[in-house]
């Protein structure tokens, strides 16, 4: 008997998880859709455009994107005691963009963008690159079908504004 009542009681706890676990999914909204996203990087100096870079992905709702364009340069760190020969160190430079569509709205997405932009420019007296670097994070609500400006900034050695700007598109 005790046996008996151990498997109806295993058996009922079976069944109440399950339903508990089905309500749980259908309570969780599903994402609905795909889109893409376009992002430009600009440079402006004197209020006109002097350069600007694209990227786009396609991004699912509630789910992450990532773009990584770049170069691994060698930098020389110092030199080595054996041979005398230069120690390398290598580089990462380019364009790396992370986004995560957190939410679809009526009016648009919600959407989370992190970027980090690094170039080049001179070389230092000692023979070291110089590195030029913008990092951006930024939380917007993106109305579709529409260019929005995510950031602007003014460069710190220079007379250049750097912009960030997104425009998220619904894919059918």
């Amino acid at each position: 008997m005790v046996h008996r009542n151990v498997n109806r009681f295993s058996l009922c706890t079976i069944v109440v998880f399950a339903a508990v676990s089905l309500l749980a999914q259908e309570s969780k909204p599903q994402p609905t859709g795909t889109y893409k996203l376009d992002y430009v990087f600009s440079e402006n100096q004197d209020g006109k455009r002097v350069n600007a870079r694209s990227y786009s992905t396609l991004v699912r709702a509630r789910d992450r994107g990532s773009i990584r364009l770049g170069s691994r340069v060698p930098v020389a760190i110092g030199t080595s005691r054996e041979g005398g020969g230069n120690q390398i160190q290598y580089m990462d430079i380019g364009v790396n963009i992370d986004c995560r569509i957190e939410e679809e709205l009526d009016s648009g997405i919600s959407l989370f963008t992190n970027v980090d932009v690094s170039s080049l420019t001179d070389v230092n007296r000692v023979g070291n690159p110089i590195v030029r670097q913008s990092k951006i994070q930024a939380a917007n609500i993106v109305p579709l079908g529409k260019q929005i400006l995510l950031t602007s900034a003014d460069e710190v050695d220079g007379t250049r504004r750097l912009q960030l700007e997104v425009t998220a598109t619904k894919v059918k």
